[in-house]
C-alpha cells in the first residue's frame, strides 16, 4: 500500500544542473501536464513522524557527506502516477551508500527495489505522447551533482510537495 502523507529525504541539484533540468522539465510538462513540484531525486522515505533529533541528525549527515555525481540513464516513463516520466538515473555505488548512510540515520524500507529517477512529469498520461515526447528530446549526455539533501513534507492528496529544510553536502 502506498502511503501518500508523510516525510520523504530528496537530494537536490547544484543550481547549474536545477536550471538545465528545469529546462527540459518545462518543455516536457508544455506536452505532459502535471501539478507543481520541485525538480529532485527521492533518496528515502516515507516516514510518519520526524523529530527535532532526526533532523539535527540530518543536518550534521550533510555536514559529513559530500556532493556526488549522478549518472544519466536517458528518459524513461511508467504507466504510474509519480513515474509518468522522467530521467533514469543509474544506481551507483555512491547513490548506494548515500542511501545507505541515511538509513542508518532512521530506518526505512531499504530494500524497496529502489529506481533512482528524476521526475519530469506526474499524471496519467498516454503511452503514445510519451513515446513521442522522448523522440523528441535532446539525449543528455551529462553527468549531473547531488549537492543538497531536502526533508520534504508530502501529502498526495492535494498534490504537496513542501521542503521544510535543505542542506547543502560538504
Amino acid at each position: 500500500m502506498r502511503i501518500s502523507k508523510g516525510y520523504w529525504i530528496w537530494g537536490l541539484f547544484s543550481s547549474k544542473d536545477t536550471y538545465f533540468l528545469n529546462q527540459i522539465k518545462a518543455k516536457v510538462q508544455s506536452k505532459l501536464k502535471s501539478p507543481f513540484f520541485q525538480t529532485h531525486l527521492t533518496l528515502s522515505g516515507p516516514y510518519l513522524n520526524i523529530s527535532d533529533i532526526f533532523l539535527n541528525k540530518l543536518k550534521n549527515f550533510a555536514k559529513d557527506n559530500s556532493a556526488i555525481s549522478l549518472n544519466v540513464d536517458g528518459y524513461d516513463f511508467r504507466q504510474e502516477i509519480y513515474k509518468s516520466f522522467f530521467i533514469a538515473i543509474k544506481n551507483s555505488c555512491s547513490l548506494k551508500e548515500l542511501r545507505r548512510n541515511i538509513y542508518n540515520l532512521s530506518k526505512f524500507d531499504l530494500e524497496n527495489n529502489y529506481s533512482p529517477h528524476i521526475s519530469l512529469s506526474y499524471g496519467n498520461h498516454e503511452l503514445k505522447e510519451k513515446k513521442e515526447l522522448i523522440s523528441k528530446l535532446s539525449k543528455i549526455n551529462k553527468s549531473i551533482t547531488l549537492s543538497k539533501i531536502a526533508l520534504v513534507f508530502v501529502d498526495e492528496n492535494i498534490n504537496l510537495w513542501k521542503i521544510i529544510e535543505s542542506f547543502d553536502l560538504n
